[in-house]
């Protein structure tokens, strides 16, 4: 399948050059610590729809390709994923789907509706008041997105999996373009949408989950905050012809695009706005930006945080509380605290015995460790920060509580393994190796062994 390997088994044949993305990002002034990528250690290839500036300049070449790229890896995905669950509902006895003390459901795709779907689904049909009194930690985007959908005849079960599926092709398209943005090649960027596909906790992708609806505003975000720096160096007030006009009307959709992803990360998911970390790190890069400009980008910079602060506000206005979606988290049966030890956890993975789940997820961090670490080179400074908070609130997680879900929605080492996997060989035994662990952590959820 040519969207599978790609043509890099001839990218040695082709000129190697510096990453766009950094010829763009980094001008006399600019900051020197915010490298794209080690032109040294890890030249790209170059192709006709690759670069940032291509990106811009042939937009539908570009999310043409993405579609392709995406779709190929979201139907594989799919078809893993399925065949799964297919093999798990006939497991006896059946890990039932259903929330705490509400009815069970009973669907073809039965086990995609275990865990946590079952949960978004009762609140886009019933509403937080009929479902069981914890379900305000469930943020309430998908569950409004859902009821939205639901509302056009199809029921809520088939609207939850519609918005999942829907937007985890999406995702897998903003892959491929933040791939670009970073200066990657079409080779980097298909890596990068496959990825987002097949990750060891992707599999919740397929499943009802918050994943994919946040996978699309963390993805539009990045993206958002640097491409408006880009736009903005190339834009000169003091010249109005129509070509910097044009530059600066894109600045501000970038800003626009930016501000509206920012706040839907902040209501999908409890740590949605920690990409404000991100949006911050680009405030201070481009502080000699025009006022109007530097004031957007501190706009786009608190949008997650007042994405979650319109939750909390509910949150006070119907129970009096506002911090109660997050402390409910500490009560016993969920999380039980905030962070966890990662050294007990490890410990505990170690020594735990049966399914094997937490051998394999201690790989995971591992490798997420050194990916992080990789990152520092090869991404700008402003995605490793966000990257290293988010990693840092997945491994405290208690006993590394669903890690490999939490891992695969930190797109910048999703990234950085695309960036480190161009050669044909080694793209082959990850890709490989992701689905099949992908699948393991899929079967294991749907037979009620492990928490997704």
């Amino acid at each position: 399948m040519p969207e599978l390997v790609g043509d890099e088994r001839f990218a040695e044949a082709a000129p190697s050059v510096q990453p766009q993305a950094e010829a763009d990002n980094h001008g006399a002034d600019d900051h020197a610590d915010d490298h794209t990528a080690d032109a040294s250690s890890a030249p790209l290839t170059q192709s006709s729809d690759m670069s940032a500036e291509a990106a811009a300049d042939a937009p539908y070449s570009v999310w043409g390709s993405a579609f392709r790229a995406a779709l190929a890896a979201w139907v594989v995905a799919h078809i893993v994923i399925i065949a799964v669950q297919d093999l798990a509902q006939r497991v006896t006895p059946k890990y039932s789907a259903q929330m705490p003390n509400g009815p069970q459901i009973f669907h073809m795709f039965n086990q995609l509706y275990t865990w946590d779907t079952a949960w978004y689904a009762g609140i886009a049909q019933y509403g937080y008041h009929g479902v069981a009194s914890d379900g305000v930690r469930f943020w309430p985007l998908m569950p409004l997105t859902t009821r939205a959908v639901a509302a056009t005849g199809i029921g809520a079960l088939t609207a939850v999996l519609v918005v999942a599926w829907a937007g985890a092709l999406l995702f897998g398209m903003l892959m491929y373009r933040l791939a670009l943005a970073v200066g990657g090649d079409a080779v980097t960027a298909r890596r990068a949408a496959w990825l987002s596909q097949l990750a060891p906790g992707a599999f919740v992708l397929v499943m009802g989950y918050t994943e994919a609806l946040a996978g699309v505003f963390a993805a539009a975000y990045l993206i958002a905050i640097r491409q408006s720096a880009r736009r903005a160096k190339g834009s000169n007030p003091a010249d109005q012809g129509s070509m910097n006009q044009g530059s600066n009307r894109q600045v501000w959709l970038w800003h626009a695009a930016g501000f509206l992803a920012g706040l839907g990360s902040g209501l999908v998911r409890p740590t949605g706005l920690l990409l404000a970390a991100a949006g911050g790190i680009e405030v201070l890069r481009q502080w000699r930006d025009p006022k109007r400009h530097l004031a957007a980008r501190v706009l786009v910079a608190i949008s997650p945080p007042m994405g979650t602060g319109i939750y909390l506000l509910w949150s006070h206005h119907v129970y009096g509380n506002y911090t109660l979606p997050y402390t409910i988290q500490k009560l016993e049966g969920l999380r039980g605290t905030y962070a966890g030890n990662p050294l007990t956890s490890a410990l505990d993975s170690v020594n735990q015995v049966g399914n094997g789940a937490g051998a394999f997820t201690l790989v995971l961090v591992v490798t997420s460790i050194g990916l992080l670490g990789a990152s520092v080179r090869r991404l700008p400074v402003s995605y490793t920060v966000w990257a290293a908070i988010s990693l840092l609130a997945a491994i405290t997680a208690p006993h590394f509580s669903s890690f490999a879900r939490y891992s695969a929605g930190i797109l910048p080492l999703l990234l950085v393994a695309a960036l480190m996997t161009r050669d044909w060989r080694r793209w082959a035994w990850v890709v490989g190796l992701c689905t099949a662990l992908c699948a393991y952590f899929a079967y294991q959820s749907f037979i009620g062994i492990y928490i997704p």
